[in-house]
């Protein structure tokens, strides 16, 4: 995997066509991308490290652009997006004449959507997220030892969180992986919006993971979870804990022996519990406190930040919901429990804030990326504290 700065743009060589469009997306992918950026008007563009690099040598014509998604994806998706509906699709490249080994699959999950790129009015835009096609192992993944021994509960609710592009879905699979590999009678069902990492292979000594996708093996979230309770797992992985129905439905299958796992869009510990009662109406709030207390198991919120090599670090905030603390706010009103886990966090020095400034005074990263997470008044007072 290369810097940022060591990426070349790929050069179409005045010919954009369906397979030079599929060569570009596997050489970028295989230079160590994340996510390629495909714009009518615009050049494409590549985020590696977290940092923005040119992708093409040339501009991408918008009059280009429905050859290429009719020829990848069909000609309705076009149509969907000039009604105004945006869409998301996964995709998959393989075959040796792209310089691709044998049996070797690089595979993307794609969001489309029409909007106003620069002076035109009516373009396409299409994000396109790398999914490795190499499963991640959480035991490269410089997890801290107590996370590590929480992070495989025999039941209860686990949620990774962070930002888009924080690394949720690799450590949630990474999860999935070390389970499949260390607790052969774990039975593992997913659920996702769409599939990203294919999950299982001849290293899975259990049962293979059913993997099922949103809106094409089964409607929406909540009739998965009622689904899942039909089918015996002892995993249930849930891609996004998105509504009230999902909450409360991962809630109830936790409660009820098995082990559930998903993600959230918040940005700490203390948010995310907050964030979880909040789904609820007001008069549902304080029962359903007491019942997700009782099932929460850990909360883990990630970030990756840019660090001064040019690659970026992962920093996690966490909390783990053994007895004593469980106890601890059930004997407080819900409405204090956020404040009295950033206080815990606080007094262990292990916020987001506080991770991130080991890394500042280690030179890992910068003093911009400490303020762009923490902001500027959090960096001088630390600065005044330090001297």
């Amino acid at each position: 995997m290369i810097n940022a700065d060591d990426l070349k743009p790929y050069d179409f060589k005045g010919d954009f066509s369906v397979h030079t469009f599929k060569e570009s997306l596997i050489y970028l992918a295989e230079q160590g991308v994340s996510d390629i950026l495909v714009q009518g008007g615009d050049y494409m563009w590549a985020e590696i490290h977290g940092r923005q690099r040119k992708g093409s040598i040339q501009k991408i014509k918008q009059g280009n652009l429905p050859l290429i998604i009719a020829g990848l994806w069909g000609a309705e998706l076009e149509s969907h997006m000039r009604r105004g509906v945006g869409a998301d699709r996964s995709f998959e490249l393989q075959g040796e004449e792209y310089g691709l080994a044998r049996g070797e699959i690089i595979r993307f999950r794609c969001n489309f959507i029409q909007a106003r790129i620069a002076g035109l009015e009516e373009a396409y835009s299409i994000t396109m997220r790398v999914i490795p096609t190499k499963l991640p192992n959480i035991l490269e993944m410089d997890i801290e030892q107590d996370l590590f021994g929480a992070f495989f509960p025999g039941s209860g609710l686990v949620v990774v969180c962070g930002p888009t592009g924080s690394g949720k879905s690799t450590l949630l699979t990474a999860n999935y992986v070390y389970a499949g590999e260390v607790f052969p009678d774990r039975k593992l069902i997913t659920y996702e919006d769409p599939i990203e990492f294919v999950l299982g292979g001849e290293h899975w000594r259990g049962p293979q993971p059913a993997q099922s996708q949103i809106g094409r093996d089964i409607t929406d979230f909540p009739a998965a979870l009622k689904n899942a309770m039909r089918r015996k797992p002892s995993i249930i992985g849930i891609g996004e804990l998105r509504d009230l129905p999902t909450v409360d439905a991962a809630v109830e299958a936790s409660l009820t022996g098995h082990l559930c796992v998903g993600t959230l869009h918040t940005e700490s510990a203390a948010e995310t519990i907050n964030r979880m009662i909040q789904v609820y109406p007001p008069a549902q709030q304080s029962s359903i406190a007491s019942r997700l207390i009782g099932s929460l198991r850990v909360i883990v919120v990630q970030r990756l930040l840019k660090t001064t090599d040019g690659r970026r670090q992962a920093i996690r905030e966490y909390v783990i919901f053994d007895r004593e603390l469980r106890n601890t706010l059930q004997n407080e009103p819900p409405e204090k429990w956020s404040l009295m886990i950033r206080t815990k966090l606080e007094e262990q020095r292990a916020t987001m804030a506080d991770k991130a400034w080991v890394l500042y005074e280690q030179g890992r990263i910068d003093k911009a990326e400490y303020i762009e997470l923490a902001g500027a008044k959090a960096f001088n007072d630390r600065f005044k504290e330090a001297l």
